[in-house]
């Protein structure tokens, strides 16, 4: 029986994609030349953008720059982007739809919320100044973030920090995903569900047809969930 939820943030409880995908462009195109310290990135096409999605800034910055680039250089280029991220979506961070209504549901009906993210801790006090009910349904211990003690999606480290935060079992938590990284951390991890948030760029689902045939529920509001979540505390 179900009784836990963790949910993705970015793309999944904040429909910030877009946003994350001009800022990294922004930081392409400024080290499209090599910089005086021989920092050059690729060109970030949409195949690029949608291989790096869900995944620690850790992995990307090396996937953008070279495995040769050095922690420091991945921590500053990391924020650099970050910076511009949050730039670009000041004013406009808020729920995707249905989320309250979702974790009221859940919340009135004995599920433990969390936030499992890659975000850092920079973006996440962010997210909290800009999301004024945030607090009350994560509070500050339930929002597990990068804090670069774990490996990127899709390895499972985040939700079983996550589970084990909240006291579950994996069989009793449902995962939020928007990523195909997400989605086989998910897995990896031995969720009892995995719920897949279209948030305008769906996944390639076909690729986990060795799990069976679309085993995923694909909600695009969040109260869809609602009547999947509940049923479940039923059976």
């Amino acid at each position: 029986m179900l009784k836990a939820a963790v949910f993705d943030f970015n793309g999944t409880l904040f429909w910030d994609t877009p946003y994350h995908n001009r800022a990294f462009r922004i930081l392409a195109e400024k080290y499209s030349t090599p910089s005086p310290e021989g920092l050059r990135s690729r060109r970030m096409e949409d195949s690029d953008l949608s291989f790096i999605q869900g995944r620690t800034n850790n992995f990307i910055m090396r996937y953008m720059f070279g495995e040769a680039i050095t922690d420091r250089q991945v921590a500053d280029l990391g924020e650099e982007k970050e910076q511009i991220y949050r730039d670009l979506c000041k004013g406009e961070v808020v729920f995707a739809p249905g989320a309250e209504a979702l974790f009221e549901a859940l919340s009135s009906n004995g599920f433990s919320l969390a936030i499992a993210s890659s975000a850092d801790i920079n973006n996440v006090n962010f997210y909290y100044s800009e999301i004024a009910s945030l607090v009350r349904w994560f509070p500050r211990e339930r929002f597990i973030y990068n804090d670069w003690s774990f490996n990127s999606k899709p390895a499972p480290d985040i939700f079983l920090k996550a589970f084990d935060r909240l006291g579950a079992d994996p069989s009793e938590a449902v995962v939020f995903e928007d990523s195909g990284a997400g989605i086989r951390a998910s897995l990896a991890a031995g969720s009892g569900m995995t719920i897949v948030v279209n948030s305008g760029a769906l996944p390639d689902l076909a690729g986990f047809a060795e799990t069976g045939s679309n085993p995923f529920p694909v909600i695009t509001d969040f109260r869809q969930a609602i009547p999947l979540l509940l049923h479940s505390t039923q059976s």
